[in-house]
């Protein structure tokens, strides 16, 4: 007989390393156009199996796309706090842009950088609970439209981000980087 296999928090399946990634791709996942993986639901269903020691999303494509990150140079914490950062960065850019030519510009950055991805399930409904009924205790439902566009981070056009943080603040080199070259101030491009 096989021996079985108990994951636990103090036998835990995966290396730490693929736990902090897989950590942090709940709180900011890679979809692969996937309305599963989309699902709130999913994903905190996902988090119970990784309290409970099992290695969360444990699947290819989600492996395919971690390799890719750590291939352009990324931890785990460098990716959260890329994620974490990109609402502020976003809208520093936003500000700094001077005239149309600038927005246009920035536009296509963000798309090439996976900021606005367009999302393979835009304009599909789906329900989200928000809250619980106080007096029967079943969940309140909501019907919401998934948006147009998503955050799906393309990590190869992100592989000189790292490199940047060796001459600027995180914030800075984030804001920096999203803008490129757009902004008519000040390229992000790191001289050699």
């Amino acid at each position: 007989m096989g021996a079985e296999h108990e994951y636990t928090t103090g036998n835990t399946q995966g290396t730490d390393s693929e736990r902090k990634w897989h950590s942090v791709l709940l709180d900011y996942p890679f979809h692969a156009g996937s309305s599963t993986l989309q699902s709130g639901g999913f994903l905190a269903f996902e988090a119970e199996k990784q309290r409970g020691g099992l290695l969360c999303l444990n699947l290819p494509h989600i492996h395919e796309y971690v390799a890719r990150w750590i291939a352009a140079g990324f931890t785990p914490e460098l990716y959260w706090a890329v994620n974490a950062g990109l609402k502020a960065a976003l809208d520093h850019a936003r500000r700094l842009c001077r005239n149309v030519g600038d927005q246009e510009l920035l536009g296509r950055r963000l798309e090439l950088l996976g900021i606005t991805a367009k999302n393979p399930q835009a304009g599909q409904t789906y329900l989200r609970v928000t809250g619980k009924d106080p007096i029967t205790g079943r969940s309140i439902m909501e019907e919401r439209t998934r948006p147009e566009h998503i955050v799906q981070l393309v990590p190869e056009a992100w592989a000189e981000f790292p490199r940047l943080l060796g001459f600027e603040r995180p914030s800075v080199a984030l804001s920096k980087y999203i803008r490129g070259n757009c902004a008519s101030e000040v390229p992000c491009s790191v001289q050699a």
